[in-house]
């Protein structure tokens, strides 16, 4: 359609309406109607080019208005941004944290990863950089926020805040505030040095008459749950299960009368704040469910669980008094007032107790094993999916190289006469 207009001096001169462009809704007429509602009418052209006639109503006319404006919407992937690049951090971070909810209320996401992101942004990002515009959020700029935390605060909260400050800008990229990532070309963070403490076979009958006469005769009141340490160090030893996959196991993941027994791992004790504590019914990651059979130690720690447990195969084998799960902080805290208490006797027996926590033991396990029987096996056993996993953060690296490398060099190079 075209419209004709007169220019001065010059005569009649035809000016063709502007196109409208795909995505996007021409002029927007409302009419009231005779039942007192309002009529909205426009023309759109959608993501495919072709033009469509909208129409909507609604009690006034705003809400026509507005009722049309969805409904083009819903017609093409041209919406109006919800942040800009005038946006600071923290109005990007407000609006991105309800998308990061709803995966956690759709289950796609833990409530843990959730909680973890929400006190990164509130603890660090936003009293460090909220301020600051995203148009201003150079590469430069977020590597300079990045090191700043790698000196105030140390690695671990540098590489949670650089994680979820990509998060941010990948969601302003997606949502066209901005062009790039910059958080992607900073300078890469160091690792976090491998911790290499680890039991020795030696040790760990010392450590289980510590944990027996713990507080045996102390005149300090009840006794801690003394019990529940030394069980739970002889499954974890026994199956390299996580702390949180042992005190999550039930009557019914035990196969006791087999030959040898076995445990099914396929769940763990959680706790979040929306959630509380609880056992979800899957591994740190599904693909981990496995079974493990069990070496004599953990065969008999299991059987001590089954005759403690309640009734009934959903019972737990770690249950608190009132039969609901026990924490994992709980579990780990009792376990810190043992090394607390027993440090000197810990220290002569060689043990590094300022590395000496429930990780310890899968440490071990993939240790020995991996020593015994190779790579493969320790990382089925712990349950990875890659054996680089297992090797880069689990076993410890033996100084002494296996002899054998000089008989395969002397057969090769020939003896030195």
């Amino acid at each position: 359609m075209t419209v004709r207009t007169f220019l001065p001096g010059r005569g009649s001169s035809v000016v063709a309406r502007p196109k409208i462009a795909a995505g996007e809704v021409g002029q927007v007429q409302a009419t009231p109607l005779a039942n007192g509602k309002w009529r909205a009418r426009a023309r759109m052209r959608n993501d495919a080019g072709e033009l469509v006639q909208l129409r909507a109503e609604g009690a006034t006319e705003a809400a026509a208005r507005e009722e049309l404006l969805a409904r083009a919407k819903a017609l093409t992937t041209h919406t109006k941004a919800i942040v800009t690049g005038a946006s600071t951090i923290a109005e990007v971070a407000e609006a991105w944290l309800p998308t990061i909810r709803v995966r956690a209320e759709n289950g796609t996401l833990s409530w843990s990863t959730y909680e973890n992101y929400e006190t990164t942004v509130r603890l660090t990002l936003v009293p460090i950089c909220g301020g600051v515009r995203l148009d201003a959020l150079t590469v430069g700029r977020c590597d300079r926020i990045i090191q700043n935390l790698l000196t105030d605060r140390g690695v671990s909260s540098a590489r949670k805040a650089r994680s979820v400050l990509s998060l941010i800008c990948g969601f302003a990229v997606r949502d066209d505030a901005m062009l790039t990532n910059p958080v992607r070309d900073v300078t890469r963070l160091p690792t976090p040095e491998k911790k290499t403490a680890m039991l020795t076979p030696e040790q760990v009958p010392a450590i289980r008459e510590l944990m027996t006469r713990w507080r045996e005769d102390s005149g300090m009141g009840p006794r801690p749950h003394w019990r529940a340490l030394v069980d739970g160090m002889d499954i974890m030893l026994g199956t390299s299960a996580r702390v949180g996959e042992c005190i999550g196991l039930r009557r019914c993941d035990v196969e006791i009368t087999t030959a040898p027994p076995t445990i099914l791992i396929d769940g763990t004790v959680i706790q979040n704040k929306e959630q509380g504590i609880r056992r979800k019914d899957a591994p740190k990651r599904t693909r981990q469910r496995r079974r493990v059979a069990l070496p004599a130690v953990a065969a008999e720690a299991v059987r001590r669980r089954l005759a403690l447990a309640e009734k009934g195969p959903e019972a737990l084998l770690f249950p608190t008094k009132t039969g609901k799960p026990m924490s994992v902080s709980n579990y780990e805290r009792l376990l810190r007032s043992f090394i607390d208490d027993n440090r000197d006797e810990l220290i002569r027996l060689g043990v590094d107790v300022d590395e000496y926590s429930t990780h310890i033991y899968r440490r071990t396990t993939a240790t020995l094993v991996e020593r015994a029987a190779g790579i493969t096996i320790a990382s089925r056993l712990l349950g990875h999916a890659n054996e680089q996993i297992t090797r880069t953060s689990y076993v410890v690296t033996a100084e002494q190289v296996d002899p054998v490398t000089v008989d395969i060099l002397d057969s090769i190079l020939g003896a030195n006469v």
